[in-house]
């Protein structure tokens, strides 16, 4: 089944006047699957979809949002062979929204409410090459719910089903939930249905400023991330004020770094984090919100008064924001509050001493020429380059290596999860009232946690046992044994890692 594009004869000229097509076309009965959540699969979602003949949606369209982040994506195809209750051919929109992280694919998925999403009548053509591979860049439609009871903007979607860094239950107030909204109660978990897909390392970032040779231990980098360090005098003895560039409340990759620094939520004698909560934007020594916090009057941060934390809706906003500390130049950002910051950090005059808060995903983008980051040893010193699993010259500490991942040594690691719902709740039906969505969901969680991905993408991931151990024996599959993590918490991140015997 072909996809149509619309033609670019219009030229630069027309092209410069951002002149909006109507977006691609959507052949009649297409079944739209929405899923929402952590920005993990993000990088190995386009292998699943399209790579070859096999995968789920071969030779599918791909569109994006038209944010700098590309929080939103999408696919436009026609269903692959292997998908069991799924016709081969039938016309498949699937679409993923990471904006906002880990608590979109849990807390509208267990309610059922409506999120933004893309806006497929307002986009723009953009010319497929090898670098862009995207045919469509659209705007977004539809409100985020503002409260439990509120289903949202009726132009937005219910998402079909969830993926998060950690499982559900870890979603707790005050720090690990959006703009404050409740945790879900336990009659709302008990509407999801979650499995454990893959493990994911999370990683120690810094900026390049920081030199390679710095030692950093794990309660050095959890002080800077709760503010307790305003500069890097007790890291490596200079004053440089301390830059942060982490992810929004919600956000899994900042829910499992307050577990491994905070102990949050997991120590229940202190709620973990009594003396450790994570800072936050307004903790910035620099932060002015006498401002509107739109795009024509931003607030604005301004690191050269001290200690800076930058809140990030995706994990490209976080690299953003590293790579612009590095550069000296300013950085716009727009909040989970949908509230735009500006961080002047072209007043610095020079490079920011800044870390963040990112997964292993994010290596092939440190790797990149001009990143401006790197991920840094656990507990050492040493620079640690995912594509080639090496470490620069004299690293100490422990390395995000996949050997590492597979053999337990490496504990800053979380399982990803797959969540639907099983039962109606607000605008939303369960997953099973829907064949085909059920059948492309129960085939998607087995791929995501196959060794196809998880034994290719270079020190990333691993599967899971018990995961591994459902998967069919068939050539599609690609499994790789050695690939399984030796080493589980069995789908609990306050759970200790447990061995496992070999497959």
């Amino acid at each position: 089944m072909k996809y149509s594009k619309i033609a670019l004869a219009c030229g630069l000229a027309v092209a410069a006047m951002s002149a909006q097509a109507a977006g691609p076309t959507i052949p009649a009965n297409t079944k739209t699957i929405f899923l929402s959540g952590a920005s993990a699969p993000d990088n190995f979602l386009a292998d699943m979809m399209t790579g070859s003949a096999t995968d789920l949606l071969p030779g599918a369209t791909l569109i994006r949002s038209n944010d700098a982040g590309i929080l939103h994506r999408a696919y436009l195809g026609s269903a692959g062979p292997g998908i069991a209750g799924v016709t081969a051919g039938t016309s498949i929109l699937f679409i993923k929204r990471s904006k906002g992280g880990s608590v979109f694919g849990v807390d509208p998925v267990a309610r059922g409410q409506r999120v933004e999403t893309l806006d497929l009548n307002n986009c723009t053509a953009l010319t497929v090459t090898a670098a862009q591979p995207y045919a469509w860049s659209c705007g977004t439609k539809g409100v985020d719910p503002v409260s439990a009871a509120d289903l949202g903007g009726a132009a937005g979607l219910v998402p079909d089903f969830g993926v998060s860094d950690v499982e559900p239950a870890l979603f707790k107030t005050p720090y690990n939930t959006e703009n404050g909204l409740p945790a879900l109660s336990n009659a709302e978990l008990g509407k999801l249905s979650n499995k454990g897909v893959n493990q994911i390392m999370m990683g120690i970032v810094a900026t390049d400023a920081v030199a390679a040779s710095t030692h950093i231990s794990r309660s050095q980098y959890g002080a800077m991330l709760a503010g307790k360090l305003g500069d890097w005098s007790q890291v490596d003895g200079s004053a440089a004020p301390v830059v942060v560039c982490r992810r929004v409340n919600g956000s899994g990759t900042q829910t499992s770094y307050n577990w491994f620094f905070t102990g949050f939520p997991c120590n229940n004698a202190s709620l973990g984090s009594q003396d450790t909560p994570p800072a936050g934007v307004a903790d910035s020594f620099g932060y002015d919100g006498a401002h509107a916090g739109t795009a024509a009057d931003p607030y604005i941060v301004d690191p050269t008064a001290g200690l800076t934390i930058v809140e990030n809706s995706g994990s490209g906003d976080v690299r953003n924001c590293l790579k612009a500390a590095q550069n000296g130049t300013d950085f716009t950002v727009t909040g989970s509050n949908n509230k735009v910051y500006k961080v002047t950090f072209s007043g610095v005059g020079g490079a920011s001493k800044a870390i963040g808060v990112l997964s292993l995903d994010s290596y092939n983008n440190a790797n990149t020429a001009g990143s401006g980051f790197s991920f840094r040893h656990l507990d050492g010193a040493g620079t640690f380059n995912g594509a080639t699993q090496t470490s620069s010259a004299g690293a100490t500490g422990i390395a995000p290596s996949k050997a590492n991942l597979v053999n337990g040594k490496y504990d800053f690691v979380v399982e990803l999860s797959m969540q639907a719902r099983n039962a109606a709740a607000g605008a939303g039906t369960a997953i099973t009232a829907d064949a085909v969505k059920n059948a492309f969901y129960t085939e998607f969680v087995k791929r995501a946690g196959q060794t196809k991905y998880t034994g290719n993408d270079g020190g990333t991931f691993t599967s899971v046992p018990n995961a591994f151990a459902t998967l069919p024996t068939t050539a599609s599959y690609d499994l790789k044994p050695a690939f399984v993590s030796k080493f589980s918490r069995n789908g609990n991140t306050c759970a200790p890692l447990v061995s496992f015997p070999s497959l």
